[in-house]
């Protein structure tokens, strides 16, 4: 029986390099951490309707695996907010603390799987590319589920490497395989994006079928048992409620256009232009039309797809650049099928491992040709610059272009939060009105409403009781514009009528 080929050609995770690997982290912590007070402005509704998800969870005393609002969402990220928010109370930080935290070990977890798959340099090089992405930095800081796709998918992948290793070297590896199903089976209750990660963990057991079958067998069977079990409350709520499996993606599928392969193949286009020269234009994701990959790291990521490519034409260590190209497609895959907002930065999260991992292969490829042609001074100095370069972009580009745009509070509905000062400026006693000029989504009250539900604790019914909040919505029958409906209002009620969705900047009282 043939035995599996090592997967590196070194042993990569066995001595971590401690004080670089540590040095990244503690940039990729300070970079989502800092000023996450402040940074960005709170409260944008998406976020917002999280937040009152939890606070209704916490009033019920029910978690759920999936919630319907808003479009539908998975529950693993709504349920950490929950604990959070009974802890320390509701806070709009912490409702973007847990992407932080998911932010900096999908920075650590891309460091083991890129050594896994090559070597520790290579996997310091992602790590560090990673670590100082716009980017993956802004989703790190935004309270929605998205940011956990690429974490869990990476930590799955990389167990899954590792106990094929320890496999080879005759050493235990049940365990990891255990771990890696239970890490599967939490990725999908984070982002819809998630999905295509079960055929990551497929081409893994290919090329440990392929390599060794009875080996990989046992494995294969433990892996699928876990992630199934794992995911059978998920499953199950959606046996239940099958029109929830689909229902985004259904909205915005390229299949509802009447050409939906011309839509196909201008979204692949955008996609890889939204790598090297026009980005995603929505200022919540994205320094509005910037590439989303700082150019030097797209430069190399782009030699790292050619190596990749021409790896697979020849004979020898295949498997990690298929890996990588495979992920980088699966990746685009979300993006790539939907007619709305393309390039869509927050789609094709799932594609920053493979980027970066591929970057990072290219950089080492120009230091080991540079190493026999250039002074070691020369190349210490460059890398040096090279490093300073990437962490100072990041940090200007995020805490200064983009935080500081007056773009940015008017996405994250600043208005919204005005009306909430107004509010909170009355008595506890004072009724107030808060007019939804927007009929309601499918969810009953409509999505600009939420920041000022959260912020003034009066999403549910009792807690509109206690702050005397109310709340009347424009029903797509009312003929009257949006200034009308709330003058009418005002009219039946006289006083302390706030407005949403009037005027972005400066939301009317009456």
């Amino acid at each position: 029986m043939r035995q599996p080929a090592p997967v590196s050609e070194k042993t990569p995770a066995a001595r971590p390099p401690a004080l670089p690997l540590l040095l990244i982290l503690a940039l990729a912590a300070f970079l989502r951490f800092f000023e996450l007070t402040t940074i960005p402005p709170p409260l944008h509704f998406d976020e917002a309707m999280n937040g009152n998800d939890a606070m209704e969870n916490l009033e019920t005393g029910r978690i759920g695996v999936f919630y319907p609002q808003n479009g539908g969402h998975e529950g693993l990220y709504i349920n950490i907010e929950t604990a959070l928010i009974y802890f320390f109370g509701p806070e709009p930080w912490l409702l973007r603390l847990p992407a932080a935290i998911f932010g900096i070990l999908t920075v650590w977890g891309v460091y083991l799987l890129a050594a896994e798959l090559f070597s520790v340099p290579i996997g310091l090089l992602a790590c560090f590319f990673i670590a100082t992405s716009f980017w993956h930095v802004l989703f790190s800081r935004l309270g929605l589920r998205a940011i956990g796709a690429p974490l869990f998918a990476v930590w799955t992948v990389y167990f899954l490497l590792d106990a094929m290793r320890r496999a080879h070297n005759g050493r235990p590896a049940t365990a990891r395989v255990v771990v890696a199903g239970a890490l599967c089976a939490l990725g999908f209750y984070t982002y819809i994006a998630y999905r295509v990660t079960p055929l990551l963990a497929a081409i893994v057991f290919v090329y440990w079928l392929a390599e060794s079958r009875r080996e990989a067998l046992r494995p294969l069977a433990v892996f699928t048992l876990t992630a199934l079990a794992g995911a059978a409350p998920l499953a199950y709520y959606f046996v239940r409620h099958p029109d929830a499996l689909l229902h985004r993606s259904a909205e915005v599928s390229i299949f509802h256009k009447a050409q939906p392969l011309n839509e196909f193949f201008a979204n692949i286009s955008k996609t890889v232009q939204m790598i090297f020269t026009r980005g995603d234009f929505d200022w919540r994701y994205n320094i509005s039309f910037r590439p989303v990959v700082f150019w030097p790291v797209a430069l190399l990521f782009a030699a790292g797809a050619i190596i990749a490519i021409v790896a697979l034409c020849r004979r020898g260590r295949r498997f990690p650049y298929a890996l990588l190209l495979a992920w980088l497609a699966l990746g685009a895959v979300p993006a790539v099928l939907s007619s709305e907002n393309m390039p869509s930065a927050i789609r094709s999260i799932m594609m920053i491992p493979a980027i970066f991992t591929l970057a990072a292969v290219a950089a080492y490829r120009a230091y080991e040709w540079l190493a026999t042609r250039a002074p070691r001074q020369a190349i210490l100095a460059g890398s040096a610059v090279l490093f300073a370069t990437l962490s100072l972009e990041c940090y200007h580009s995020y805490f200064y272009l983009w935080a500081r745009d007056p773009n940015v509070p008017i996405t994250f509905d600043a208005s919204e939060v005005d009306i909430v000062d107004h509010i909170n400026a009355l008595p506890k006693t004072a009724p107030k009105y808060v007019v939804a000029v927007t009929p309601g989504a499918g969810f009953g009250m409509p999505a600009p409403a939420q920041t000022v539900m959260f912020l003034t604790q009066s999403y549910t019914a009792k807690q509109r009781q206690e702050t005397n909040i109310h709340y009347i919505i424009r029903q797509p029958g009312d003929v009257e514009d949006g200034i009308d409906f709330c003058r009418k209002v005002a009219l039946q009620v006289r006083e302390n009528v706030f407005c949403l969705e009037v005027n972005r900047k400066a939301p009317p009282k009456f």
